[in-house]
């Protein structure tokens, strides 16, 4: 892999990752644009998202630091369970355990549809998801969302694992269905995003058997780290003012012109 192309993929990553376009599905497409291949080695998955995962705790240091405090708080007192950090801690975990059993149940489904007209589909659809989705909710604390709320965003990050279906679009989404507002909606969905990228980093590890210089890795990571932390301000001013749905157009009109694209080629 040339360093272009892994400046190139790192900065893809880091953009569409946080914003709700689908960072999978736009990894597949630029890789077929561009002629790069049938596929993205596995390193290239743990290299972008390693930067991504770094913009997410930066970005939302505080919640991460009260979350966790909270956790172990509430692990040693009834009193740490009545704080907010525990509720984050606890709603988190519980959304994690759909994601994983969708994932690891249905992976090698989802690997199947890794391709540019397949990956059209699901980002009409995530466009969809998006033009219907509320702009807030009421519950402006982690404590009012119930844990079925929690499931309910746990299930739509597993379905995400699909190429094309966004899913912080999708987690969001979820989560002001649910009634949450459109600030704590992103913080929840975002924390969840830690949780599974640090598992799927530590099993793809296990799984990388390509020869790979520092370099790419670098620059991928490095790429995917500057876009995304800039994405997550963009988001989050995007929410605020009820602006989510205005992603789906372009969801919409990449969708058809990749399908066209794919009819006459």
């Amino acid at each position: 892999m040339t360093p272009q192309q892994a400046l190139v993929l790192g900065i893809v990553q880091g953009l569409t990752e946080f914003l709700p376009i689908s960072s999978s599905g736009h990894l597949v497409l630029v890789n077929y644009y561009l002629g790069w291949g049938d596929s993205l080695p596995l390193y290239v998955d743990i290299a972008t998202n390693s930067g991504t995962l770094l913009a997410v705790v930066l970005f939302l240091r505080k919640d991460v630091g009260r979350t966790l405090a909270g956790f172990v708080a509430g692990l040693r007192s009834l009193e740490g369970r009545r704080e907010e950090g525990w509720a984050l801690a606890v709603r988190v975990l519980v959304a994690s355990a759909p994601t994983v059993a969708i994932g690891l149940s249905l992976r090698g489904v989802f690997e199947r549809l890794n391709a540019p007209v397949p990956v059209s589909f699901a980002l009409i659809a995530t466009g969809l998801l998006l033009w219907f989705t509320p702009r807030s909710g009421p519950k402006t604390e982690a404590r009012k969302l119930s844990l079925g709320d929690a499931l309910v965003a746990g299930v739509a990050q597993g379905l995400a694992v699909i190429p094309g279906v966004s899913r912080s679009g999708t987690t969001i989404a979820a989560l002001l269905a649910r009634g949450a507002s459109a600030d704590l909606a992103p913080r929840i969905s975002f924390l969840m995003y830690l949780v599974v990228s640090f598992g799927v980093a530590g099993f793809g590890l296990f799984e990388v058997t390509d020869e790979v210089e520092a370099a790419p890795l670098v620059l991928m990571a490095a790429g995917s780290f500057t876009t995304g932390y800039l994405a997550l301000f963009w988001l989050f001013a995007l929410l605020r003012r009820g602006q989510f749905r205005w992603f789906a157009p372009y969801l919409w009109a990449v969708a058809l012109f990749t399908l066209a694209w794919a009819t006459l080629h």
